[in-house]
């Protein structure tokens, strides 16, 4: 189903007003009411970290990797690199705690356990990136998500660092302990070929987009024609492979162009533009701004 609005990156989702986008946090834990969604999730998201949403008020409809799913009170949606997705409608009684990890913290975790791993890869996650819990689970994913908050805020901790890991760890532990029996009982959920083969071209795009601009490279990896993959991403996204690349890439480029320290030469070359110019015309096309334009109205 394709939709009209930009796509932002979540290094955008919590960035104050004139905040340096190097400064934005790395870890965020909210309480979020209909309002709050607003400000925050008013957008198609690409993710580049994690994101953990426990409902715990209400309902609500969420489009995560182009497909809509209804969530409820006692259901925890697991998000993870390369996932895109958006909040769409809501209840006004809709209340929900969202965890936000950024990469910092992944990959400090697979440094040390690789929990983050369990978590990531125990479920279905491109094929049905939700769970429900029972009462007890989510009270029980509730206290340990206030106690990340909690660890969170104590800044002036010596250790401040080293106790977010070890909350996280706590937190990730109980959450694979949920998702490893969830995935014994629905093991016979299977995808169909073309599901995998759109999970796995997302996977191969987010490694990939930055230097591999054209359709031929993704069908080429994935051992399947052009107008195949075209055909697969067109019925279950309603986007182009063009499409996705080109948003991918201009959401990144505005983040990048907040760095003060890259030259718009360096950001072009990063992209695999053929030179500055070709990285303009692109980006105004866009945004209606050249980058230099662009980077002046950020700053202003």
């Amino acid at each position: 189903m394709k939709t009209d609005a930009a796509i932002k990156t979540d290094k955008e989702l919590f960035k104050r007003r004139n905040e340096p986008i190097e400064n934005v946090a790395k870890i965020n834990i909210l309480h979020l009411a209909p309002a709050q969604l607003h400000r925050h999730l008013d957008a198609n998201i690409y993710l580049q970290s994690s994101m953990f949403i426990l409902v715990l008020y209400g309902t609500a409809e969420i489009e995560i990797n182009f497909r809509k799913y209804e969530i409820c009170r006692g259901e925890i949606i697991l998000l993870s690199f390369g996932h895109f997705f958006k909040i769409q409608h809501f209840s006004q009684d809709f209340r929900c705690v969202v965890l936000y990890v950024g990469k910092e913290y992944i990959d400090e975790m697979f440094s040390t356990d690789m929990i983050y791993k369990r978590v990531k890869y125990g479920v279905r996650m491109y094929k049905t990136p939700l769970l429900k819990l029972s009462a007890m689970e989510s009270d029980l994913l509730l206290q340990r998500l206030e106690f990340v908050r909690g660890i969170v805020s104590n800044e002036q901790h010596r250790y401040h660092k080293e106790m977010i890991l070890s909350a996280l760890l706590i937190f990730f532990l109980d959450l694979s302990h949920i998702i490893e029996k969830e995935v014994q009982e629905d093991s016979g959920n299977k995808q169909s070929r073309d599901e995998l083969y759109f999970q796995q071209f997302l996977e191969l795009l987010v490694l990939h987009y930055k230097i591999e601009h054209y359709v031929e490279f993704y069908a080429d990896k994935l051992h399947i024609t052009t107008h195949y993959l075209t055909m697969i991403l067109k019925r279950l996204s309603g986007q182009t492979v063009s499409d996705l690349i080109f948003q991918l890439l201009f959401s990144e480029a505005k983040v990048l162009l907040q760095q003060p320290k890259l030259s718009i030469q360096q950001i072009a070359e990063e992209f695999h533009f053929s030179d500055q110019s070709a990285f303009g015309k692109f980006f105004k096309r866009k945004s209606g701004l050249s980058p230099k334009e662009f980077r002046q109205k950020m700053n202003a």
